[in-house]
């Protein structure tokens, strides 16, 4: 079995002082990704600037959680996203946790630093649930890659930007995942909130998971997309995964207090 990763690696981007980074397609190897370009994303006058399209962080010091529902299926809970700033020795982070519905034990927790010219991961952490039954969750650490979740400046087309985390799991550590996504910017756009159409910004996504354990186990790379409003941030994403179609669509935004109110409902039902 071909132990060699179907993607070519991307040097990681380690100085947090600097900027994101991104790389642009060779067509001929557009499928496969093959070979990939390492440029460095500056601001130019050709670019677009699309800060305002991320999650508003001055907005979000007291946090908020954004509840997406999934599309085209209600029996499938939908994902609670709580996300906070703050500025800690002089720089600026997003937080973000992903809840267990029902609960407040976390699924995900990341934290993003914001650079000159984008957001890039920070640091990273999964839960899994203890199969001894016992209560507590066990703290998988993610090793980052490369960590460019979302450029301030873009142009039309569009590079590609790389998210590259690894991860063992902490119920079997001969078990090594790694996730690559590759965003590229697709343009401008608008989508619906709330019953008003707002200025957007969509992303294609190109995502891949390989998974090694006893020989390496590598489906084919998957599409997708992510929609992100003025204003408000993320409102849409899906994965087309063989013939299933991932989607959950921004639902409402409230308060952590709501959330918390909510779950100590559903578990008196």
């Amino acid at each position: 079995m071909n132990t060699e990763p179907f993607w070519q690696e991307w040097p990681a981007f380690n100085d947090k002082n600097d900027s994101i980074m991104k790389g642009s397609f060779f067509l001929a190897v557009f499928i496969l990704f093959g070979s990939l370009l390492f440029t460095c994303t500056r601001q130019n006058d050709t670019s677009i600037d699309i800060r305002n399209y991320y999650f508003p962080l001055k907005e979000l010091t007291e946090g908020m959680v954004y509840e997406y529902d999934f599309v085209g299926n209600d029996s499938i809970a939908p994902d609670y996203w709580y996300y906070r700033s703050l500025i800690q020795d002089g720089k600026t982070y997003l937080t973000s946790t992903l809840y267990r519905p029902g609960d407040l034990s976390p699924q995900i927790h990341a934290r993003e630093i914001m650079v000159r010219n984008g957001m890039l991961l920070d640091e990273i952490f999964f839960y899994e649930k203890d199969t001894s039954g016992r209560p507590e969750q066990l703290q998988v650490p993610v090793k980052i890659v490369a960590g460019n979740v979302y450029p301030f400046y873009v142009q039309n087309p569009g590079g590609v930007f790389l998210l590259r985390i690894e991860w063992k799991s902490a119920l079997d550590t001969l078990e090594k995942t790694v996730l690559i996504k590759n965003r590229r910017f697709a343009g401008m756009t608008t989508f619906e909130f709330e019953g008003k159409k707002h200025p957007a910004v969509k992303f294609a996504l190109k995502e891949a998971i390989e998974v090694n354990k006893n020989g390496l186990f590598a489906p084919a790379p998957y599409p997708g997309d992510e929609t992100f409003i003025k204003g408000i941030g993320k409102v849409h994403y899906r994965k087309f995964v063989g013939n299933q179609i991932v989607e959950y669509k921004l639902a409402k935004r409230y308060p952590m207090s709501e959330l918390e109110k909510k779950f100590k409902s559903m578990q008196q039902q």
